[in-house]
């Protein structure tokens, strides 16, 4: 069978362009939004996390998170940008780092952990759990 132009043209097009418009299509397009509702210390419910209420994983590799603590709101700095990562099992947001956080995921829930050193020397155990919210437009 000869090929002819417009047959080698319809496969460079199939082959190349058509997957690349359809990944730049698909990614740039998600995100997931989530709404903080507990936090545990070392297993024991606190209060909420604050500076993490409203976090939002996007696919290009941003993370904005929403601020609703008092100093935020008077400073008018609600809004954070982050950028994320996931590596070798862990959630690495780069306000965090050089902290790094294992999540466990669920279809409507995030759960986010992370140990630190404390005051004392020993380690303190820190989880977020988060609960999926329709995605919001987040300027």
């Amino acid at each position: 069978m000869k090929i002819t132009h417009e047959r080698k043209f319809f496969q460079i097009f199939l082959f190349g362009f058509l997957p690349l418009f359809f990944l730049l299509g698909f990614v740039s397009c998600q995100k997931d939004t989530w709404h903080q509702t507990s936090q545990l210390k070392d297993g024991i419910p606190v209060q909420k996390d604050s500076s993490r209420l409203l976090i939002q994983i996007q696919a290009t590799q941003i993370c904005i998170l929403c601020d609703s603590s008092a100093r935020a709101v008077k400073a008018k700095t609600i809004i954070t940008r982050s950028g994320w990562s996931y590596t070798g099992g862990l959630f690495n947001l780069a306000i965090d780092l050089p902290a790094s956080w294992k999540p466990v995921t669920n279809v409507n829930t995030l759960s986010i952990e992370r140990s630190d050193f404390n005051q004392t020397g020993g380690i303190t155990k820190t989880t977020l759990t988060f609960e999926r919210v329709p995605n919001l437009d987040i300027k």
